[in-house]
C-alpha cells in the first residue's frame, strides 16, 4: 500500500479526481487546504508484477548494494544532464512544511494500522470468552448494550463481567458510574492559583493554544500582567505564532517564541524570575520536544491536553512511549462524549491524572476542574439500551386503533358516529 497526493481547488474536485484515477472504493487517509487548494491524502494498494509473480522464491534476488564510485558517477551524470542539483530542502524552504505534513500523516497511518492489528489479536485471545457470552438470553440489558457499543476490548471485558449478577437496570448503571469514577484520579489544584512554569503537549488541533489563553486570562485575575508569560516552542503550523501574539496583546502579557533548543535555553533565561510561565508546543514531534523541555527546564510540569474522540493510534503514541504527564486535560466537551478509548486508556495508566476541561473555544470562557462524575455519566449515555422483549410485547398488543365507544374528534366534526349491531356490519347515523 502507498499513498497518494490529489489536488484540487476544493473538497469537490479533488474527490472527484480521486474517483477518476483509483475508483470509488478508494481510501481517502486524510484531507486538507493548502495554499488555496483542497489536499487529499489517498491509500492504493500497489500493483503486482506481472513478470514475477511465476518466478519461484528461490530465483528471486536483490540488486546489489552500489559502490561509493557507482554513487558519484550517477550523481555527476544527473549533474552533466540536467545542469542542476537536486534541490535541498532546508528549514527555510517553502516545501519544508509540506514534506513535514506529509511525513506525520504517513506515521499516523502507520501507527492506526498497528493499532487496529493488536486490537485484531486481543479480539482473537477473548474469543472464548466471548463464545461464553454469546447466548443473549444469559445477558442483562446492560450487558447487551456495551457488547453492542463500540468499546475497547479489555474495557468492554472488565464492564460486562463486572455486571454479571445485576438484573436492574439501575443497579447496573450504578455499578458502570462507581466502577470508573473510582478508577479516574483527579488533581484538586485551581487553574487560577497556579504558578511556576507549565507545558502543554498535544495533537495537533487540540485546543492548546486556546487552553493557555484561558489559564493566562485566568492568572492576570491574581498577578500583575507583567509577571505572566506565554512562550511558542517549535509551532510551525500556519497561524499559530499570531494566534499566541493576539491572545498576549489582548491580555497584556509577555510573548515569546523560540524554534530551536537553543533559543528556548535563552527565552527561559529571559522568564525565570516571573510569576507564570505557559509554554506552547507543536503537535509532531512531542516526544522530542518532552525531552529538550526536560532538560532545560527540569521543574516545569508536563501537561497532556486531549480531545474526548482522541484516536487509538494518538492514545498508543502519547501513553505508550515513556512519556510522563503530570496532568491530562480535556477539551472540546460540548462536541463529544463517546471517550470510552480515553477512559480504558487512563484506567490502564493508574498514575495519570485528570486536572481541567475546556468546553468551548471562546478564550473568554474559563477552564474549569474536570468533574468525573458528571463526564462519566455523559459518557455512559452514549450507551444505547435496547427495549426489552415485555415492552415489545405489550406494543404489539395494542396496535394504536381507538378501542372506545366514544365519539372521536373527527366523528364529531363529521356529524356522524359508527353504531356497532350484533352482526359484523355497522351502521353510521346522524348524531343528534
Amino acid at each position: 500500500m502507498e499513498l497518494k497526493r490529489i489536488l484540487g481547488k476544493d473538497n469537490r474536485q479533488a474527490m472527484e479526481e480521486v474517483v477518476r484515477l483509483y475508483g470509488p472504493d478508494a481510501l481517502v487517509v486524510s484531507g486538507h487546504k493548502i495554499n488555496g487548494k483542497f489536499e487529499l491524502i489517498v491509500a492504493v494498494d500497489l500493483e503486482a508484477d506481472s513478470d514475477l509473480i511465476d518466478v519461484p522464491d528461490t530465483e528471486l534476488t536483490m540488486d546489489a548494494p552500489k559502490s561509493p564510485a557507482q554513487k558519484v558517477a550517477e550523481k555527476s551524470f544527473k549533474k552533466v544532464l540536467h545542469e542542476r542539483e537536486e534541490p535541498t530542502l532546508t528549514e527555510d524552504s517553502p516545501k519544508t512544511h509540506e514534506s513535514v505534513r506529509a511525513r506525520e500523516i504517513v506515521e499516523l497511518f502507520r501507527e492506526e494500522i498497528q493499532v487496529l492489528k493488536r486490537e485484531m489479536q486481543e479480539t482473537r485471545k477473548a474469543s472464548s470468552w466471548h463464545m461464553q457470552v454469546a447466548n443473549p438470553q444469559a445477558l442483562t440489558v446492560w450487558q447487551k448494550a456495551l457488547m453492542d457499543h463500540p468499546i475497547p476490548n479489555r474495557l468492554r471485558t472488565l464492564l460486562i463481567d463486572s455486571l454479571a449478577d445485576l438484573t436492574d437496570t439501575d443497579e447496573a448503571e450504578a455499578q458502570l458510574h462507581a466502577i470508573l469514577n473510582e478508577s479516574l484520579n483527579t488533581v484538586t489544584e485551581l487553574p487560577e492559583d497556579i504558578s511556576g512554569t507549565h507545558v502543554f503537549f498535544g495533537p495537533s488541533g487540540s485546543g492548546k493554544t486556546t487552553l493557555i489563553g484561558k489559564l493566562a486570562r485566568m492568572v492576570i485575575d491574581r498577578v500583575d500582567p507583567e509577571r505572566v508569560a506565554v512562550v511558542s516552542y517549535s509551532d510551525q503550523k500556519l497561524g499559530a505564532w499570531n494566534q499566541m501574539q493576539l491572545m498576549a496583546s489582548q491580555w497584556g502579557v509577555n510573548c515569546y517564541r523560540a524554534n530551536s533548543p537553543d533559543m528556548l535555553k535563552t527565552v527561559l533565561r529571559e522568564v525565570a524570575d516571573l510569576e507564570c510561565v505557559l509554554i506552547d508546543t507543536s503537535g509532531v514531534n512531542i516526544t522530542q520536544h518532552h525531552a529538550e523541555i526536560s532538560q532545560y527546564a527540569p521543574e516545569a510540569l508536563m501537561h497532556l491536553v486531549v480531545t474526548t474522540e482522541i484516536s487509538r493510534s494518538s492514545i498508543e503514541r502519547l501513553f505508550n512511549e515513556g512519556l510522563s504527564w503530570d496532568s491530562v486535560n480535556m477539551t472540546k466537551l460540548d462536541e463529544s462524549n463517546d471517550a470510552w478509548i480515553l477512559i480504558d486508556a487512563l484506567l490502564q495508566c493508574s498514575d495519570l491524572q485528570l486536572w481541567l476541561q475546556s468546553s468551548s473555544d471562546q478564550i473568554n470562557r474559563p477552564a474549569a476542574l474536570i468533574n468525573t462524575a458528571k463526564w462519566v455519566a455523559e459518557v455512559i449515555k452514549t450507551v444505547t439500551l435496547a427495549v426489552p422483549d415485555s415492552k415489545i410485547s405489550s406494543l404489539d398488543a395494542t396496535d394504536g386503533r381507538q378501542q372506545t365507544e366514544s365519539v372521536s374528534t373527527l366523528e364529531f366534526l363529521t356529524g356522524i358516529r359508527a353504531q356497532r349491531s350484533d352482526g359484523s356490519e355497522t351502521r353510521l347515523e346522524p348524531v343528534l
